[in-house]
């Protein structure tokens, strides 16, 4: 039987995205709003733009030096301008590459008799994770729960 380092590695990043998100959970404060998150190596098929209140730059690079669950969790309150949309992880490097991004997936046929999700972030997150190189799409709800997608499936060990 031959072992296939390509999975290897893809359970690798989701086991590892589902800790990151956890740990998001944790560090949510009172005013959390819930994040959402793309886990990636290639984006060319996930449609994606920049969320921007005008007076705010999304700079991923000053989180470059901070740890990856802390960052998203400072993101995602409600007082920062950069909390909605999803922001994406580079899930080789695991650097934040872009923040509060509007996603929009495709849809595909026939899908409302093969896929189930209440909430549009859990929905988008669902429908991201169907796309080549997005390695996982999850989020952390307000009140704490994480979810997370791989191919249009539930990648935690909770689900």
């Amino acid at each position: 039987m031959t072992s296939n380092p390509n999975a290897a590695v893809k359970a690798n990043a989701i086991s590892r995205a589902e800790q990151v998100l956890g740990a998001v959970a944790d560090l949510r404060s009172e005013d959390f709003t819930g994040v959402g998150v793309v886990f990636y190596e290639c984006l060319v098929q996930l449609p994606h733009l920049q969320l921007s209140n005008g007076f705010v730059k999304a700079d991923p690079g000053r989180f470059v030096d901070v740890d990856l669950a802390s960052a998203l969790s400072s993101l995602s309150v409600a007082r920062n301008p950069l909390h909605d949309g999803f922001h994406f992880v580079d899930a080789r490097s695991w650097h934040l590459t872009h923040l509060s991004q509007f996603i929009s997936p495709p849809i595909p046929h026939n899908a409302e008799q093969k896929l189930h999700g209440a909430g549009a972030r859990l929905m988008a997150a669902l429908l991201a994770s169907l796309q080549p190189g997005i390695v996982c799409a999850g989020l952390v709800s307000q009140g704490g729960e994480v979810h997370l997608f791989s191919r249009g499936n539930y990648a935690t060990q909770k689900n």
